[in-house]
């Protein structure tokens, strides 16, 4: 639902009542995607899946990603359509940063920004690149071979 339907009373049940409506539509198959993250104004915001979505029995989603930098996983669990689920944040938590000593999921402290976990990285080994979402500074895309990063 878009954030301005929470604020009007009967707008968010309409918006349900919608999506209901497209939902219920589809013949066989129905693919619902959305934005994991956005650039707005320079700076990263994360998305959550929408309300409506969440709803659906989770026996009914099989979460498809196209890579394996995940920044953060569909919901609790992976599913997939026989309704079994893997434990664990997602497929790919606890995948290691080649050569670094470090995994996605991983909480690290940086001496300027704090406490954060690591959600992607890029590279490997001195070169690699980790993006990490500090408390108090939001995401940031760090150099491992600069920033000095501990593990928590």
């Amino acid at each position: 639902p878009h954030k301005m339907s929470l604020e009007e009373p009967g707008r968010l049940e309409e918006e349900r009542r919608l999506a209901y409506v497209g939902i219920t539509r589809a013949m066989s198959k129905l693919v619902i995607t959305y934005a994991e993250t956005r650039r707005l104004y320079g700076n990263e915001t994360y998305n959550k899946v929408s309300r409506f979505v969440r709803e659906i029995p989770p026996q009914l989603i099989q979460e498809v990603r196209l890579s394996n930098s995940v920044s953060r996983p569909f919901g609790a669990v992976s599913r997939n359509m026989g309704g079994n689920s893997m434990s664990g944040d997602s497929m790919f938590a606890g995948s290691a940063v080649p050569d670094t000593g470090f995994n996605l999921g991983q909480r690290v402290q940086h001496s300027l920004f704090g406490e954060g976990t690591i959600l992607n990285f890029e590279g490997s080994g001195a070169q690699a690149r980790v993006q990490v979402n500090f408390e108090s500074e939001g995401s940031k895309w760090l150099m491992l071979s600069y920033a000095k990063l501990q593990a928590l």
